[in-house]
């Protein structure tokens, strides 16, 4: 019972990333429309080219707030107040008027709401994961928020092909979906025990491990949850009682800095990798390298496909381990790109439908295995609890600062390379990626939370300790 109520946990925590992957999705779905001969008011090239990047404006100052909102509402809190600007925003474009200068308001306004509430979702809802599920569960959830955005993305487009082009309706539908993770988390959601502890409420975070675990209150705390609490209560109070300049202090540290650097550089080589170019310009991608084939239709291919790999990832992710994962995909990613590149610089516009997508199509299988997700959730896992807040935001804004530059540089890019060079720029940052994320990427599948900073900080005994505890019985699980 108790695997089954941390299942659902790891589920609610992760409701909002559908909202995240319904906003990605939804210019694809509303610009075509907006842009039809009937369409009033009528919209321009200009102000869809708006409407499409507003939301990558505010995604990075989400990203700043997770951390502060983390640190001082705690985990549960914030799962709950990120997803409110969503809910607005979906509100006011689905509400937006008819009239010219009252519309473009509202849809820039409402794209400004939904990409501030993207920003802010992705870091809580890795932590909290992170903090309260088992170790040996943590692997199968902790990638759950890739597939809440896949799925996002991929119902979008099935909105849209339900309502055509009824772009209202669909906002109304998503202003519904984004406000079930509120109300969901409000009723279902405790508060992570490690940040109740962390606050002085001992007793709190007595009941919230017993509640997530489902141990009664009358009935005491088995042996290993007894030393997960007292652990989590030790570090706790050492970690709270420390001020910003502790803080600033403690980077110096190798258990601080080294996954701060390791988880850096790989958002920088998944941005530069080229998979958000792929999935943002499909459509445009399709008809100029030459694939005749409908590039609606390969859009909602890689929506599928993306949904199926985040399904097999949650598996894969426990049995094999995030390293095993990360390498295959890199090394899968760059033979696809590379062969992707090297067919395009031997076509010279000669339609070859089938051998261009495959590559493609296989790139968006290797990358949906490991670089796309494992950044997003390893950075919940990775940071040691003095500054998990801070260290988040500042990775995931990192990332949203990259994931700008990175799509709002490819058209001009690939007007002046051409598809070709820029493929095979993709294709070297691919490989160095891969070859980087080998060398330093830590293995943290099977260890809890206190045993990857141990391992940071190079204390061989901790998971020496650590093996000889997996040794025991089923059900002995810790989690910090």
């Amino acid at each position: 019972m108790s695997r089954r109520k941390q299942l659902l946990i790891g589920a609610v925590a992760n409701l909002g990333n559908i909202a995240t992957g319904l906003t990605i999705g939804f210019s694809a779905v509303a610009l075509p429309a907006m842009q039809t001969a009937h369409h009033e008011p009528p919209v321009s090239d200009e102000q869809t080219s708006w409407i499409a990047s507003l939301i990558s404006v505010s995604m990075p100052v989400g990203c700043i707030l997770e951390g502060p909102l983390l640190d001082r509402l705690g985990r549960r809190v914030t799962l709950i107040m990120v997803n409110i600007p969503s809910v607005l925003g979906w509100l006011i474009i689905a509400s937006a008027s008819h009239r010219h200068n009252w519309f473009l308001f509202q849809v820039y306004v409402g794209r400004l709401l939904t990409g501030l509430s993207s920003g802010c979702t992705g870091s809580p809802s890795a932590v909290y994961v992170s903090e309260v599920l088992d170790k040996k569960l943590r692997g199968l959830v902790i990638t759950w928020g890739s597939l809440g955005v896949s799925f996002g993305i991929l119902l979008v487009y099935i909105l849209r092909y339900v309502f055509q082009q009824n772009w209202r309706l669909i906002a109304g539908i998503c202003t519904f979906l984004s406000s079930i993770s509120i109300v969901s988390a409000w009723y279902l959601l405790p508060e992570t025990p490690v940040w109740l502890a962390s606050r002085g409420r001992i007793r709190d975070a007595d009941v919230s491990m017993r509640l997530i675990r489902r141990v009664p209150q009358k009935q005491s705390l088995p042996e290993s949850l007894q030393v997960e609490l007292d652990t989590i209560t030790t570090q706790s109070a050492l970690q709270h009682s420390s001020n910003w300049r502790d803080k600033l202090t403690f980077l110096k540290r190798p258990e601080a800095y080294k996954p701060i650097l390791i988880m850096n550089a790989f958002m920088f080589f998944q941005q530069f990798s080229g998979i958000y170019v792929i999935i943002l310009y499909g459509v445009t991608i399709v008809q100029e390298i030459g694939i005749t084939f409908d590039g609606y239709i390969v859009t909602v291919i890689i929506g599928i496909i993306r949904l199926v790999m985040s399904l097999v990832i949650s598996y894969a992710s426990k049995r094999f381990g995030r390293r095993f994962l990360c390498n295959v995909s890199g090394v899968g990613m760059t033979l696809s790109m590379g062969i992707l590149t090297g067919l395009l610089g031997l076509s010279q516009g000669v339609s070859h439908t089938w051998l261009l997508i495959t590559p493609l199509i296989i790139f968006i299988v290797f990358c949906t295995i490991g670089f796309l997700p494992l950044p997003y959730a390893m950075i919940g896992e990775v940071f040691p609890l003095k500054i998990r807040g801070p260290a988040c935001s500042e990775t995931m804004f990192m990332g949203a600062v990259l994931w700008f530059i990175v799509v709002k540089l490819f058209p001009s890019m690939k007007n002046w390379m051409g598809y070709h060079n820029v493929f095979a720029m993709y294709t070297g940052m691919i490989a160095m990626g891969t070859v980087v994320m080998y060398l330093y990427l830590p293995e943290t599948q099977g260890k809890s939370l206190y045993e990857i900073e141990e391992a940071f900080r190079g204390n061989g005994k901790c998971i020496r300790d650590a093996e000889l505890r997996d040794k025991r019985p089923r059900g002995q699980d810790t989690n910090i």
